[in-house]
């Protein structure tokens, strides 16, 4: 390759990257604000003036779609300028004026405040405190919290240090009642808990740069169930100013009660809330209805299974509103509606309560509607007895996982499509109508207002794409592939190089960007041009086409989202990858499709579990992946936190678990193989890598390892694991040697 190409390949791929490509798209993805009665909402609309882009506030009227522009010094009023946030529940730092100076001293800033601000609850040496915020008198609400027996503490299991690390004011984990008389919280109990340890391994402070030494509880799924953290629910009353534990039994896994995000919903009597529960294993799962006066709970449904309930999709994709499950009670407590796989499909069930109990009157959807998924509660609208909701695997979508806007009546009547377009949806809810934004990955985003029928009232904005496509974007290629049993169907998205001398480039090195795991899929669906984590879009494969690569996004079967027959591939088979045997099955349809890919060049990267299946790739299939880069990846599954491998693998079986170990097959190692972590990750820990290090190293292997003292879990956001990533498959996949790119 002649000299100075690559460097003229790495700038064009530089301007790729997600740091560029963040603000290089107008009206992509407009904020709605709805007004308090939701008959009319606002947002920000971008728009060019000569070399400038200006911010525009727009006010819709949402029975017809006109529309008034709101000066931009009240921007962040919605139309009638009421805040939107009244009555709602507030975040940890406290409005001016709610508090005096005097009272400021006594109520902290990590405090959550009732939806009417005449009350603040604080998390103080680990205990829960009630402040009445206009007199300053205060209440200790628990007095034997300590050390990892915590009241509302902040359990996020994937990122403990981190947060604190960060300096993130760590809010007690309450959940108000509508009225904000009463709140929902929880005793986490981590006292038997084994720990792991993170080691900063030095200071910014040139005063003591001593390593220092971080703990977290983190349940391995070989720990007995007393050894695993257990979570109570407590209600909170303001009147009375105390909290009782909710009669219901403990969770075994986290739970969350949170304005965000929570296991918990209240009513709008709240009097009373429903939760779901699921026992360890998720083998079992039970819908509660609770009473807020007593504590007392009665169980609506209760589920089990030989395989396992995927009752929510660790709230990407699932949910209702806030709540992280799709499963709903009226508010006069007489029916209920429960997502459920049992035949096969996530429908709606409905349950009706008698003197007897709940009973089951059946699935809400009939047989010609078979293979429809339900995924998130939109609204439930008890006055027309309707409930809005998300659905997928939609016959007339060219990709079964193009989310859906569709209502149906309580009885089950009415199953009606709301949203026409061949495409992934958005959708922000009104009273009687809605706004919808939808994309594809080759196709912009549109957003548009229609009725709660469906009637198209207006189109609001096409997003502008013009900066995007300056900085060299191109739009992926949408194909669909066939799985190694031959018969089902695979989607994915395809690049082709994309260099000023690609059409003459005989063969192609292809990277395979991977995640592998069992929760979530990989694919993106939608048109994409920002990471809200600063990773690479598309796992850097539009880069990477600037340098000269074919890149490939597949998900194989084992992910969520079409059905449990697709789905339990995974279930006692975590170490399967979500369909690494696809990948490869795959290819030789791939290459009929693009006949210039090279199956002598062929690599693969991801991260977490996409770092695990890399490894996998690189281990079980060498003869067809050369080169891989796999980051912070989960080698064994016994060394990783309960809750995430417990899902589909089970409750602990030596068997089992023994095959997702793939340090175990560290002798296979043939290819080139670049490993990295972050020193401070407190996801998956740096000694599931070095573990993998030390079986290689067994085997007289060679490898490359990147170590990133400062990193998290997030390595695929650090630039410098980015550019060393960028450079591994240049040299080894691509085989260039620049001295102006890689000299020292």
């Amino acid at each position: 390759m002649k000299k100075g190409i690559m460097s003229t390949r790495y700038a064009a791929a530089e301007k790729l990257l997600t740091a560029h490509t963040r603000h290089a798209v107008l009206n992509g993805n407009p904020k709605i604000i709805w007004n308090p009665d939701q008959t009319a909402f606002q947002y920000e609309r971008q728009t060019r003036s000569n070399e400038d882009v200006l911010n525009v506030t727009v006010c819709v009227n949402a029975s017809d779609g006109t529309e008034t522009i709101i000066s931009l010094n009240q921007q962040n009023l919605p139309c009638n300028g009421q805040s939107r946030e009244s009555g709602s529940v507030s975040g940890c730092i406290p409005a001016d004026d709610r508090i005096t100076p005097d009272i400021s001293k006594i109520i902290p800033e990590n405090t959550i405040f009732s939806p009417d601000g005449h009350y603040a609850i604080s998390n103080i040496r680990h205990n829960l405190f009630l402040t009445e915020v206009k007199t300053g008198e205060q209440t200790q609400l628990s007095s034997d919290g300590s050390e990892d027996f915590e009241y509302g503490c902040y359990i996020d299991i994937y990122s403990q240090i981190t947060v604190k690390r960060q300096g993130m004011k760590e809010c007690p984990n309450v959940l108000w009642s509508p009225d904000g008389t009463r709140f929902i919280t929880y005793l986490a109990d981590r006292r038997q808990t084994k720990k792991l340890p993170l080691i900063a391994s030095y200071s910014d402070s040139l005063k003591d740069l001593r390593p220092e030494l971080y703990e977290y509880p983190c349940p391995f799924v070989t720990d007995a169930d007393d050894e695993v953290p257990h979570y109570s629910l407590y209600l909170g009353s303001v009147k009375d100013k105390s909290m009782t534990r909710v009669d219901a039994p403990e969770f075994l896994y986290p739970v969350f009660t949170a304005a965000n995000q929570s296991t918990v919903k209240w009513m709008e009597d709240s009097r009373h809330f429903y939760f779901t529960w699921t026992a360890r294993g998720f083998q079992n799962g039970r819908l509660y209805l609770g009473d807020a006066e007593t504590g007392a709970c009665e169980i609506v449904v209760d589920e089990t299974t030989d395989l396992f309930l995927n009752l929510g999709a660790f709230g990407l994709v699932d949910g209702y509103g806030s709540y992280l499950f799709s499963n709903c009670i009226t508010s006069d407590g007489t029916l209920a509606f429960w997502q459920s796989e049992r035949n096969g499909f996530a429908h709606l069930y409905r349950y009706r309560k008698n003197g007897q109990g709940w009973t089951c009157e059946g699935d809400l959807f009939d047989v010609s509607h078979k293979e429809l998924i339900v995924q998130k509660l939109v609204r439930v609208d008890e006055t027309a007895e309707t409930i809005y909701f998300m659905a997928n695997n939609v016959p007339e979508c060219s990709d079964p996982l193009y989310y859906q806007l569709y209502s149906i009546r309580f009885d089950g009547n009415a199953l009606t499509r709301l949203t026409p377009e061949d495409a992934v949806h958005h959708i922000s809810m009104g009273q009687d109508a809605f706004v919808d934004t939808y994309s594809r990955v080759d196709l912009p985003p549109v957003t548009v207002l229609r009725k709660t029928d469906g009637t198209l009232v207006r189109e609001l904005e096409q997003a502008d794409i013009t900066d995007l496509l300056a900085l060299g974007y191109q739009m992926p290629e949408r194909i669909t592939l066939t799985a190694a049993d031959g018969k089902t169907k695979l989607y994915g998205v395809f690049f082709r190089p994309d260099t000023p001398d690609s059409e003459h480039q005989d063969f192609w090195p292809l990277i395979d960007y991977i995640y592998g795991g069992a929760q979530l899929y990989n694919v993106p669906r939608e048109f994409t041009w920002d990471n809200g984590m600063d990773r690479e879009i598309y796992g850097g494969l539009e880069s990477f086409a600037k340098l000269g690569f074919a890149g490939l996004i597949l998900d194989g079967r084992g992910i969520p989202g079409r059905g449990m027959d697709f789905h339990k591939l995974s279930y006692h088979n975590i170490h399967a990858c979500a369909g690494l045997e696809d990948h490869v099955y795959a290819l030789n349809e791939l290459k009929n499709l693009y006949p210039q890919i090279d199956f002598n060049r062929i690599g693969m990267w991801g991260n977490s579990a996409g770092g695990y299946a890399t490894v996998s790739a690189m281990l079980k299939y060498p003869e067809v992946y050369r080169v891989g880069v796999a980051s912070s990846g989960n080698y064994d599954q016994r060394m990783y936190e309960h809750s995430w491998t417990e899902r589909y693998n089970g409750l602990y079986n030596e068997e089992v678990y023994r095959y997702g170990d793939i340090t175990r097959l560290a002798g296979n190692l043939s290819g080139k193989l670049m490993l990295a972590y972050g020193a401070m990750d407190d996801n998956v820990s740096m000694a599931q890598t070095l573990r993998l290090c030390d079986e290689l190293n067994a085997h007289n292997k060679r490898y490359d390892l990147v170590v990133l003292p400062r990193a998290n879990h997030n390595v695929p956001a650090n630039a410098y694991f980015v550019r060393r990533k960028m450079d591994y498959f240049v040299r080894n996949l691509l085989g260039t040697e620049d001295p102006e790119i890689f000299g020292e």
